[in-house]
């Protein structure tokens, strides 16, 4: 943390002081901050900084916004993963996928997979696809686990949380990236057996958005640290598992607010004196062990600090820069198996689903359920929802996979993490309303088939009992409704929560990335020049230069369109304009820095979200990379395109929609309903559904 008013070291109450590690604490105190604010703040800034000097390479959106970007840096990449790789994840996903057939998944009694299932996914090579092969894995590089995350989504969602908590977030990834020999040869080959899941503990009671107020400490105390304090909640911190804890260290003499520290912790097989565990009751999440735990005088050994003391905050930065790609390609499987739920007809196929002549046919709910004489899928309205739903949800598998990739290169682009999950999370929650509402009132029914399954693997399945339909004893109905929307809504919710709520990172997270290389190197020179009592002529020239040029760039400056693939007419129109759009929007954050000055962090409206500048970043970049990714002049995906950079130059001007918008997501919505089109057929044609929630059809199976 940098230093607050109440610190104790006379530097701080000194006008002269120039130590730049202060600069931003200076600044917060001038624009008027309290100790606490100055104190929290300047913690998660030093502790970003920190972060970005672990990687190489300039951030791609950053340079987008105020330099001379290059289009290419905003290509996702092709998925080619190697010979081996290839083998175990399709090895992993054909056993995954026999194993949901037969219903062999999940242990329903325990709610969690079935023991045989992660054993077999160990013997398989699940569990070290990203750990390299002098370790005992596979190797695989983040570029081409996005398309594995999506196929794990399908198969079951909760798989694909437990694959990224275990390899992005922790322990792979920090153990990877700041691990000493002896802790990498240890933990590692364990862990690329399945011996040891990994978990990744940061957040607290009241310790979520604000890292910078973390209370579990670690008293170093000759060889070993003595932990105490409270992790809640923690995905897949399992018995006899390793999790890395992010901790307040103490006995390192380190300074307020810069004593973080990362240990990897190997968790007991039971409850002791020292440990206590109790597993969380969560309505999503709900096959995976999600707990609180608490360390009472936990000795840990010195041995097992990652990384440096004081950088833990830092390194825990660092993995959540890997992992916001997950999120952003599970959302996007998500949103298709939505759509897939309202469009296929698992039931029936062809003309019979049809109820009239003009209905979609892709043989679901939109095609038979008549709304004012029409189904409700030719309703002008619904294609509008389906084919925005498709567009934002194709630019967020992209931008995932983009995150991916500028990670495993080394690249930490912040604002380009913030901006795949948000995005992803923020399209997966709107076409989980909308599918709500297309279902209507089916919606709120109980999935039965989870239900009765659950309960008869607590045992609740005496024959002679109640088997009314509230009866807790009450058997499984010869035709259980199932209910695949309605059921999961918090697990479509959730989605815009974990690793950092949206609006904190669209509101403070984001505009913090976007503005902190110029924050550096202007304003905390002209903030430390008038603590001294001066003009700041100088740095206030230099900033007005660059504020100069940076105008002049971003009005005459041209595309560089070196290094893009696959290159045709109206592809590198919209990547051109898009590119030019990023430029648009750093002269827009410019002025706001300009006009606001030391309290220009305050104008979240302005920079973040609903409307914001990183809000309209966000639109900007999905349709920049969604344009990058496409390989040929394909007039299905390029109707896509063309929505997307509508909908971007749209909202550059303060609008959300216009007329010929809402066409073209409607149109895509059409296409999307076509079981003949493309779209149709490389997106839901494959994905597995549930029946519609009481089928009107078979109405005589419910009564």
């Amino acid at each position: 943390m940098l230093k607050t008013p109440e610190s104790n070291d006379e530097s701080i109450g000194n006008p002269s002081a120039k130590d730049s590690d202060d600069a931003m604490a200076l600044i917060l105190q001038q624009a008027g901050k309290s100790a606490d604010e100055v104190a929290a703040l300047s913690t998660l800034d030093d502790a970003d900084r920190s972060a970005e000097s672990q990687f190489s390479g300039e951030a791609p959106t950053i340079t987008a916004l105020f330099g001379k970007g290059k289009a290419r840096e905003f290509f996702a990449g092709d998925f080619a993963p190697s010979a081996n790789v290839a083998k175990v994840m399709g090895e992993c996903l054909e056993f995954l996928m026999q194993r949901k057939k037969e219903n062999t998944l999940c242990n329903h009694e325990k709610m969690l997979f079935r023991e045989d299932i992660i054993t077999g996914l160990a013997e398989r090579g699940f569990f070290g696809l990203a750990i390299p092969e002098q370790y005992g894995g596979s190797g695989a590089k983040l570029g081409d686990l996005g398309p594995l995350l999506r196929a794990l989504t399908f198969v079951h969602p909760d798989l694909a949380v437990m694959f990224e908590v275990h390899n992005f977030l922790g322990p792979v990834t920090p153990i990877l990236d700041f691990g000493t020999d002896e802790q990498k040869e240890y933990f590692l080959p364990k862990m690329a057996k399945g011996e040891l899941l990994g978990s990744f503990a940061l957040t607290e009671p009241g310790v979520g958005a604000d890292p910078s107020k973390l209370s579990m400490t670690a008293r170093l105390e000759g060889d070993h640290y003595i932990v105490s304090g409270v992790k809640w909640p923690i995905t897949n911190v399992i018995y006899g598992g390793v999790c890395i804890l992010i901790v307040k260290l103490e006995g390192h003499d380190l300074k307020p607010g810069r004593d973080s520290g990362m240990i990897v912790f190997e968790v007991p097989k039971s409850d002791n004196a020292n440990f206590a565990m109790k597993r969380n009751d969560l309505t999503a999440f709900d096959y995976l062990w999600n707990a609180r735990f608490r360390l009472t005088d936990c000795k840990i050994p010195k041995s097992s600090l990652l990384g440096p003391p004081g950088r833990g905050l830092a390194q825990a930065f660092s993995s959540l820069a890997k992992g916001r790609g997950g999120i952003g390609v599970n959302s996007a499987a998500k949103t298709f198996k939505l759509l897939a739920h309202v469009i296929l007809d698992p039931e029936l196929e062809g003309a019979e689903s049809k109820a009239h002549g003009d209905a979609p046919n892709g043989g679901g709910w939109t095609s038979f359920r008549s709304t004012f004489g029409k189904p409700i899928g030719a309703a002008p309205r619904i294609q509008t929802w389906i084919g925005r739903a498709t567009a934002h949800g194709l630019a967020a598998r992209v931008l995932g996979d983009l995150c991916f990739r500028l990670a495993a290169n080394g690249v930490r682009d912040e604002t380009q993490g913030m901006i795949a999950k948000v995005y992803a999370t923020k399209c997966l929650l709107q076409t989980a309303i909308n599918c709500y509402q297309i279902q209507g009132g089916r919606s709120v029914h109980t999935d039965e088939k989870r239900k009765f399954t659950r309960m008869k693997a607590a045992g609740a399945t005496d024959p002679s009992a109640d088997k009314s339909p509230t009866g807790h004893n009450a058997s499984m109905p010869d035709h259980a409704i199932e209910n695949y929307i309605g059921e999961n809504m918090h697990e479509f919710t959730i989605a815009t929560v974990y690793e950092g709520p949206n609006p904190v990172l669209s509101d403070v997270g984001a505009p913090n990335a976007m503005t902190r290389n110029i924050r550096g190197k202007y304003l905390e020179p002209i903030g430390i020049a008038e603590v001294e009592g001066k003009f700041g002529f100088m740095p206030k020239a230099k900033f007005g230069a660059f504020i100069a040029k940076s105008m002049v760039g971003s009005v005459f400056g041209s595309c560089d369109m070196s290094g893009v693939q696959n290159r045709f007419e109206e592809k590198d129109t919209y990547v051109r304009k898009a590119m030019k759009r990023n430029r648009v929007l750093g002269r827009r954050i410019l002025m706001i820095i300009a006009k606001y000055q030391k309290s220009f962090m305050d104008q979240s409206f302005l920079l973040g979200d609903e409307g914001g500048v990183f809000d309209q970043l966000c639109h900007n970049l999905a349709s920049l990379c969604f344009a990058l990714s496409m390989e040929k002049r394909d007039p299905e995906y390029l109707k896509v395109a063309a929505a997307l950079d509508l909908e971007a130059s749209i909202r550059l001007n303060g609008q959300e929609s216009s007329p010929y918008l809402q066409k073209l997501w409607a149109e895509i919505g059409q296409l999307m309903m076509d079981r003949d089109s493309t779209l149709h057929k490389d997106l839901i044609a494959d994905i597995d559904v549930q029946p519609i929630p009481l089928d009107p059809r078979f109405i005589d199976r419910f009564i």
